[in-house]
């Protein structure tokens, strides 16, 4: 179950040849033939994927590509119509340069 703190734990196990183990996850497949995935790549399936499928990194919003980028920023600017495009100053206490009078 996600969210339990043994949830993102291997339970599984796959003895290899000279005594390794390596950990597994047995994925049910559409035909119903059991899949044997390694661990890191299941948990890489559980993160959410870009609109492209790939997986989403540094923001967590894109991939990163410059086409899901520009996308992207399309829809932040569909959103945001009543803000000018020249009026993107930091949030947050005015410094110096930032007061108005």
């Amino acid at each position: 179950m996600p969210g339990r703190p043994a949830a993102d734990r291997p339970h599984e196990w796959l003895a290899l040849p000279g005594g390794r183990i390596r950990p597994v996850v047995s994925v049910p497949g559409d035909d119903g033939v059991t899949e044997l995935l390694a661990h890191a790549a299941w948990l890489a399936r559980q993160q959410p994927a870009c609109r492209c499928g790939r997986p989403r990194l540094g923001s967590g919003r894109t991939c990163g590509s410059v086409e899901c980028v520009a996308g992207l920023r399309e829809q932040d600017a569909a959103r945001q119509p009543d803000e000018p495009a020249g009026d993107r100053r930091p949030r947050g206490r005015a410094g110096p340069s930032q007061h108005r009078a």
